[in-house]
């Protein structure tokens, strides 16, 4: 789930998950009530100031909070039209429900920006999803901060228009044009790729969030991906390990920018891909 994150929202989004975890009500879309991969809502925070943007230290969490959290996401899709709400992505099994075209087109280039990118590292691209376009992403999986959430249950995807994400801004300081909109797609559609891909049966949020990151920054025009660097400093970590959970949940960007410089240091890219995905590296918490 991507997430707007101005003070009153930040305040309000800690007491939501607060009695969400006490009532169970994350794992209400779920069978399993003690896991919930398939609702997955990345948070790409915006929080105020992003006071931990300079955070370079992990930290652990208990596995409750881990599985509260499990998964958030955020997207779009379109272009051939079936009806004049709906269209296919050519070249890929995604498909786009939305009332304006711009956002449609927007939604099938980040699509396609995610398929070719994973598809080159020897990811399965053809897990079918459906990339819904609203003024409101529903209560049940967002809520009125959220900026998008993938729900893998229902094989689709929430996305807020961009005029509406253009009113939330991705963090302070980054607002949201077109070029960052395609982007958002690019990461929610590689955390419906990603889950279809791994091969642990309870994948790690980490894991999940750095190929997600790394799939977004990889494929976004330069001059964003610039401005989110400089925005978010740092040289990638010297060791896996400081890829967690509390990370994640506390500085977002930060550990999504410190992702892909690190992914982009590696020399055997798909390999590490193929390490993740087997559940081997990237732990929310590392066991003693």
């Amino acid at each position: 789930m991507i997430e707007s994150m101005t003070p009153n929202h930040s305040l309000q989004r800690t007491r939501r998950k607060r009695r969400a975890a006490e009532r169970g009500r994350w794992a209400s879309t779920q069978r399993d009530q003690h896991y919930r991969p398939l609702v997955a809502c990345l948070v790409l925070a915006i929080r105020q100031g992003d006071r931990y943007s300079n955070m370079s230290r992990p930290c652990t969490i208990s596995a409750r909070a881990a599985t509260c959290l499990l998964l958030l996401s955020c997207l779009v899709v379109s272009v051939r039209a079936t009806r004049a709400d709906e269209a296919l992505c050519p070249g890929t099994s995604v498909s786009v429900q939305s009332l304006d075209k711009e956002d449609a087109e927007t939604g099938c280039k980040g699509a396609a920006d995610a398929v070719a990118f994973l598809s080159a590292l020897a990811l399965d691209t053809t897990a079918p999803v459906e990339v819904r376009f609203v003024e409101r992403i529903p209560d049940v999986v967002g809520g009125a901060t959220a900026l998008g959430c993938n729900v893998n249950a229902e094989r689709r995807i929430y996305m807020l228009t961009f005029s509406e994400c253009q009113k939330l801004g991705l963090a302070p300081g980054l607002p949201i044009d077109r070029a960052l909109h395609r982007s958002l797609v690019a990461h929610e559609v590689a955390h419906h790729i990603a889950a279809a891909n791994f091969k642990v049966e309870k994948p790690a949020v980490a894991a999940h969030e750095y190929i997600a990151y790394v799939t977004m920054l990889a494929t976004m025009e330069p001059y964003q991906r610039d401005r989110i660097l400089e925005r978010f400093p740092g040289d990638g970590f010297d060791t896996e390990r400081q890829f967690n959970l509390t990370l994640y949940m506390v500085a977002p960007h930060f550990f999504g920018a410190q992702a892909y410089r690190h992914f982009m240091r590696l020399e055997d890219r798909q390999a590490f891909l193929q390490r993740v995905l087997s559940g081997t590296t990237l732990l929310d918490e590392e066991k003693p």
